[in-house]
């Protein structure tokens, strides 16, 4: 199952399920079911096309379950807006079981010139570690 949720106002994440396990925790004594096997994570500048409804959300879906993969997808045309999903990930990394250091950024064809602009401020101005943009093709 793939999840298609809003975060932090920012976008929308294309959430494959995770992986779980049942592990003891000794105080107070209880069970609890934790995401284990995090996943690369890719921020997906398109301009903020998609959004409920876009037409390429099944075949987006299909590719993050079948890659293990989350797909952020944030809705500004702005390359500091768009580093903020950057920083979101980086501060909710567990909770969302995704790799920190595993982030891609890459673009539709029609905004890979942002997408790029995106990759500069989170290198600049976030002490990011990734690569230049590439163009993603599901």
């Amino acid at each position: 199952m793939v999840e298609f949720n809003e975060y932090e106002g920012l976008g929308y994440i294309i959430d494959p399920e995770s992986e779980t396990k049942q592990v003891f925790i000794p105080s107070p004594p209880t069970m609890a079911t934790v995401k284990i096997n995090p996943r690369p994570g890719i921020i997906y500048v398109t301009g903020g096309k998609v959004v409920e409804g876009y037409e390429k959300l099944d075949a987006l879906k299909a590719y993050a379950e079948e890659n293990k993969v989350a797909i952020f997808c944030p809705t500004s045309t702005d390359a500091e807006e768009i580093g903020k999903t950057y920083n979101y990930i980086q501060k909710s990394g567990k909770a969302i079981n995704v790799k920190r250091d595993e982030i891609t950024v890459m673009g539709d064809a029609d905004h890979m010139d942002l997408a790029q602009e995106a990759v500069d401020f989170m290198l600049d101005e976030c002490d990011a570690d990734v690569d230049d943009a590439e163009e993603f093709e599901f």
